[in-house]
């Protein structure tokens, strides 16, 4: 990214020249040359900037004009003070997030088919998790806050509930219909910030949660199925996303004042230990497995870790937790994508199972609720 001095460095600008570029006499001639300066003319920076693309590419601005271009607003990729918007690069990490949480919702519900239990995608992933996070306690440049432990282990069992509901809907009903309902998240986060700490509900957030509501009721309309408990799917994934709004919600306010690797270390740490406290709920014996489901509880683990690493880390380092959401919300129109065209190679039949007027619903429903996600985060600014 190119690099241009912040405002409290001296502005080149200062002290501009009026007067024309200074001569030099070239070896063996005897006229005046102008100095080798690309952009030589009546206006000068008083220095020249030198801007880094990386460590081996560079240029020089010495023109007035240039200078002035490269720190306009709308075209600064760098730079600092409220006119200017840096290109938001973080986001590109919640869309990886938002395709591992994709593909790892088809692999979850390959592994169950296979045999897996509750168990295994709470107790044995959460507890991978913790030792993954642990880590993070010696990157940390700030002293544990102990007298504050109980921060981290709040955000843990709110994330603890969302991950048994999001299991829990794989288990009872379709990727399809639980994934992209998952998109509600960011107007639950509106929803908790507002009762919680005071922030308001603008009109863009009052219009966000009428497309959310049109959203669910398209998505969970297709989950109406003769056979099913209805509409457990869309309780379930609903209720995941509450639980994961108020993780959210606390890791962009304590983290920071916490020290961020540190909380994610401590929260994965409480995470893991009060999984293991729903072991004898959930069952010990029903940790034992056929081999062939635990190749699948792996991937599974490894892709839950992979976008829960990606997640937490952006939101407690960039505190955007909004514009975090807007992008990782896009799972559900992944899930469906996957579900279409490679659904197959998970062993998943619902592109079979489900008619086509069903599946351009989801997707339609998807797209509102992405939408009101959008808005949801405009509405912020």
């Amino acid at each position: 990214m190119a690099r241009i001095p912040t405002d409290a460095e001296p502005d080149p600008c200062d002290g501009w020249s009026t007067k024309p570029a200074k001569s030099t006499k070239a070896p063996g001639k005897g006229r005046d040359t102008p100095r080798q300066n690309p952009f030589a003319g009546p206006f000068e920076l008083r220095k020249p900037v030198e801007i880094f693309f990386a460590p081996s590419h560079r240029i020089r601005v010495h023109s007035r004009a240039s200078w002035a271009l490269l720190r306009h607003p709308g075209l600064a990729s760098a730079g600092t003070g409220a006119e200017r918007r840096p290109l938001r690069m973080h986001l590109l990490l919640p869309l990886l997030a938002a395709i591992a949480f994709a593909a790892g919702s088809l692999v979850y519900k390959r592994a169950l088919s296979e045999g897996a239990s509750l168990a295994h995608a709470v107790v044995v992933n959460n507890v991978v998790l913790g030792f993954t996070f642990l880590p993070l306690l010696a990157l940390d440049p700030h002293p544990v806050p102990w007298n504050q432990i109980h921060l981290p282990a709040i955000t843990a069992t709110s994330f603890v509930m969302g991950h048994l509901l999001n299991v829990a809907s794989l288990r009872v009903g379709d990727v399809s219909v639980a994934t992209p309902l998952l998109g509600a998240k960011v107007l639950f986060v509106a929803l908790v910030a507002k009762f919680a700490f005071g922030e308001p509900i603008t009109p863009l957030k009052t219009v966000a949660a009428a497309l959310t509501t049109g959203g669910v009721l398209l998505t969970g309309i297709t989950d109406f199925k003769p056979g099913r408990r209805a509409g457990l799917t869309t309780a379930l994934a609903l209720g995941c996303a509450a639980a994961f709004s108020v993780t959210d919600v606390l890791i962009q306010v304590w983290a920071s004042r916490f020290g961020v690797f540190n909380f994610l270390a401590l929260m994965f740490a409480a995470l893991a230990v009060e999984s293991l406290v729903l072991l004898p709920f959930l069952g010990v014996r029903t940790l034992i497995a056929p081999a062939a489901a635990w190749r699948w509880i792996g991937l599974a683990i490894g892709l839950s870790a992979t976008q829960a690493i990606l997640i937490t880390g952006t939101i407690g380092i960039w505190k955007d937790a909004a514009g975090v959401n807007v992008v990782y919300g896009t799972r559900g129109l992944w899930s469906l994508v996957l579900v279409w065209w490679a659904g197959h190679w998970f062993g998943n039949a619902e592109r079979h199972e489900t008619s086509p007027g069903r599946m351009l619903t989801r997707a339609a429903g998807a797209v509102l609720i992405l939408t009101a996600v959008v808005l949801s985060v405009l509405g912020n600014r």
